[in-house]
């Protein structure tokens, strides 16, 4: 089921009137974690199975840490194994299939029975960071092992979140599973604007602008200038796409009484690449920050490592893992190190994440460079292939008429996309929580409307 399905409205409006009917915590827990694994398994009732097997996995492992202290690093062993392994087959299996068969062919083996394609479970990335934060955080002993399978569960599985995010904390999520909740008002004051605005990101922007970089990234041989203009609506389209989710999955979680966490917080204001990944994807910049970075940082510096070593190595490996977590192709390993190679740059020239320019003229060069390498950088990350990308990097700059118009067609939708979330921006920095503000969420719910009306269809699939 996906959050923009009638299908999906459906199911949570029976949880929401179930969950709300029964006035203890526990019944509403359990609800609530029936519901995540009916949502997960109603694609294919295996991922249900997975997701219950190793969530099994990691509440055992943690408990026995707990009491076989002097076992801990076997038992954290086991769980990197389990999370890791699962994630990579997955993963990658199909991926490194396609470079077997290819050799194999080569020297003339035929290899069909290789050719199987392994259906990546959905959110299996996000659910599974959750779980390697958790063991990781007992195993430092900053986290205390839950007791309650119920709560651990549901805190893995919480439907809101199970397919694309946010990455929450258990920190975060725990205590509000575990306190009583009661419906108030409020819930759905702070639930229908993020709704109305995540409904109009996807429905209204991320799909009008998909048709058109789709367009542009499935020629053969572009020109520069139309490879740009894609690039220029990827960059749209992927923030509206993702952060559409985001929105909705907190909304949902308010109407539940959960307060979960933000995703996004402008990143395309970012004047440098630090501060790129302290607003894109902020649960997941936390996480590597936390779990890769820092643990990186402080080996090297234990074993009295080079300081220039100490500097570029933490940010290049952290990026290459997130490159690596994010997809199965060669294009997503260099997007993860043409990252980690630009934090390092800037570090190396002293410019990090909470640097400041002295001028308005420093800050709009430094927000225009940067800017200019998101794009470069989502062009890396939506390219069909590698080659693809290289031979269009060596192509004739200047298009042909028929892709010349098609490019024009592209950036201009795309900066008139991109003005209603300029606009909601600018209503956030200074009209926060006035008329103005809920005129742009009920104009957002109109155009909603209309435009599910034209295209006399069902509610569109987000596909991540």
């Amino acid at each position: 089921m996906a959050f923009t399905s009638y299908e999906f409205i459906v199911f949570f409006l029976i949880v929401f009137v179930c969950y709300w009917a029964v006035g203890q915590t526990r019944w509403q827990n359990l609800i609530l974690l029936i519901a995540s694994y009916y949502f997960y398994g109603s694609l294919q009732v295996g991922y249900a199975v997975l997701l219950g097997v190793s969530t099994v996995g990691d509440f055992w492992l943690a408990k026995r840490m707990e009491q076989n202290p002097s076992r801990k690093k076997l038992y954290v062993g086991l769980s990197l194994l389990l999370n890791v392994g699962v994630l990579a087959f997955f993963k990658y299996a199909d991926f490194f299939m396609g470079d077997v068969v290819s050799f194999f062919a080569s020297i003339g083996w035929a290899s069909n029975e290789l050719t199987l394609r392994i259906l990546l479970p959905m959110g299996l990335s996000f659910f599974t960071l959750k779980k390697m934060s958790y063991i990781l955080d007992v195993s430092r002993g900053t986290f205390k092992p839950v007791h309650s399978f119920v709560e651990f569960a549901l805190y893995v599985a919480f439907f809101p979140q199970l397919a694309a995010g946010p990455i929450e904390r258990i920190q975060k999520l725990l205590p509000q599973l575990q306190a009583a909740r009661v419906w108030k008002a409020e819930f759905f004051y702070q639930a229908w604007p993020l709704l109305a605005l995540g409904f109009f990101k996807k429905i209204v922007i991320a799909n009008s602008v998909q048709i058109l970089v789709n367009r542009v990234f499935g020629f053969n041989d572009p020109s520069g200038f139309l490879v740009l203009s894609g690039a220029l609506g990827y960059t749209l389209q992927i923030l509206a796409d993702f952060s559409a989710y985001t929105d909705l999955s907190r909304g949902f979680a308010f109407l539940l009484g959960f307060n979960t966490s933000e995703n996004f917080n402008q990143p395309y204001l970012s004047l440098t690449p630090t501060d790129f990944w302290n607003r894109w994807h902020i649960t997941l910049s936390t996480w590597l920050r936390d779990y890769v970075f820092f643990p990186t940082r402080r080996f090297l510096l234990r074993h009295k490592a080079n300081e220039t070593l100490a500097t570029l190595l933490p940010p290049v490996l952290a990026m290459l893992v997130s490159g690596f977590w994010h997809g199965a192709g060669w294009n997503f390993v260099v997007w993860g190190l043409y990252y980690g190679a630009l934090i390092a740059a800037y570090q190396l020239l002293g410019i990090h994440g909470g640097w400041k320019p002295q001028t308005n003229l420093t800050a709009f060069c430094a927000w225009l460079s940067m800017f200019a390498f998101i794009v470069f950088g989502w062009a890396i990350f939506r390219a069909p292939s590698l080659s693809w990308l290289a031979h269009t990097l060596t192509s004739p700059f200047f298009p042909n008429q028929n892709e010349f118009i098609l490019a024009v067609i592209t950036i201009t939708l795309t900066f008139v996309y991109a003005l209603p979330l300029w606009i909601h921006a600018s209503l956030e920095r200074f009209a926060k929580g006035g008329w103005l503000q809920a005129g742009f969420y009920a104009c957002a719910v109109a155009l909603i409307v209309i435009y599910l009306n034209s295209a006399n269809s069902d509610f569109i699939y987000f596909q991540f």
